[in-house]
């Protein structure tokens, strides 16, 4: 059995388009629940700030801090905004899209054969406020290589079940 190297040149105009797909967005309870950690942040920050009022006699301190920190969180809440509308993914016949980013976007396309797992996850508030995480992992990382947050519980298990099938068909 004699084997013979090749390595042909690939044609860049064949190559399929990931930015023009059509992503999906997330759910908005996403965004509600990081603007809640913020809240409860936010809240602790205000209840420290009393407590050093009461302790300190540097005048203006306060009132600068304070200021400087409802700017930083009216900040961090815009900027989760921003960050919703961008945040979304796309299920194709070979493959799985995430886009994120806001002032930088990021996009990781993760062709089925490549998976060696995947899993769903929801923490303590995900269950509050009923969503889930997708997550994605290839071989070789130590955590995933995708991981789709804000995603109804069902269709979390939908997406896992669908992409679940494609890596048993690959097996086959």
């Amino acid at each position: 059995m004699e084997y013979t190297f090749t390595n042909a040149p690939v044609d860049l105009e064949t190559l399929p388009d990931y930015q023009q797909l059509t992503y999906k967005t997330v759910s908005k309870m996403r965004l509600y629940k990081v603007w809640a950690i913020l809240a409860i942040f936010f809240v602790l920050i205000a209840i420290g700030l009393y407590f050093l009022r009461e302790a300190t006699d540097v005048p203006m301190l306060i009132p600068g801090l304070i200021t400087g920190f409802i700017i930083i969180f009216g900040l961090l809440f815009l900027y989760q905004f921003m960050l919703q509308k961008k945040l979304g993914y796309a299920l194709r016949e070979r493959d799985i899209a995430y886009k994120r980013g806001f002032l930088f976007e990021k996009i990781t396309v993760i062709p089925f054969n490549r998976i060696q797992h995947i899993s769903t996850s929801a923490g303590a508030l995900d269950k509050i406020f009923k969503i889930a995480n997708l997550n994605i992992f290839t071989a070789g990382g130590a955590g995933s290589d995708i991981n789709i947050p804000g995603l109804p519980p069902e269709l979390a298990a939908r997406l896992k079940d669908k992409v679940a099938n494609h890596l048993t068909e690959a097996d086959e």
